[in-house]
């Protein structure tokens, strides 16, 4: 039983000026627009097996830090998007592949707004690989026609600049 009733309000006080604080200093903080970030495929993408639309796994390869504060976890999942491609082919011909980063998720010690994804982009843009091409050996050898071209890899862990 408290005996001292301004004690007791200045306590109540105290919680909630504290508890205010602690939630603007969570708001405010912010992932700068343009923040440089480093990820990686989680498994190798091959023109031979995806078609467009299909989502690829990504994950961060560096925490996201602002300020000396981690927001964004080092291996954070993410996805990006197969935009175009061709498949290796007859006489040679090498496979084609685009891929554009899409997303990642704000896993850490912070939460987006809203729970909403980090959008990325690779540095670069479209991110673009093409298969080893094999029109000589074909032309060369009588049975060319039946050579297949290399088909297009994104290989696994390789880092990209985002």
């Amino acid at each position: 039983m408290i005996k001292n009733g301004k004690v007791f309000f200045s306590i109540l006080i105290g919680i909630f000026v504290l508890s205010g604080f602690a939630a603007n200093a969570v708001a405010d903080i912010q992932l700068p627009e343009g923040t440089q970030v480093k990820v990686a495929f989680v498994q190798d993408i091959s023109s031979k097996y995806v078609k467009p639309g299909d989502l690829a796994p990504i994950r961060l390869l560096e925490p996201i830090q602002v300020g000396g504060v981690t927001l964004v976890k080092e291996g954070a999942s993410g996805t990006g998007r197969v935009v175009s491609v061709k498949a290796a082919g007859k006489a040679g011909k090498p496979g084609e592949m685009e891929i554009e980063l899409v997303e990642l998720e704000s896993d850490g010690y912070f939460k987006a707004v809203d729970d909403k994804k980090i959008k990325i982009k690779a540095a670069e843009g479209t991110l673009t690989a093409k298969g080893n091409g094999k029109k000589t050996i074909s032309y060369i050898v009588f049975f060319g026609l039946f050579i297949k071209g290399g088909e297009a890899v994104f290989p696994a862990g390789q880092p990209i600049n985002a």
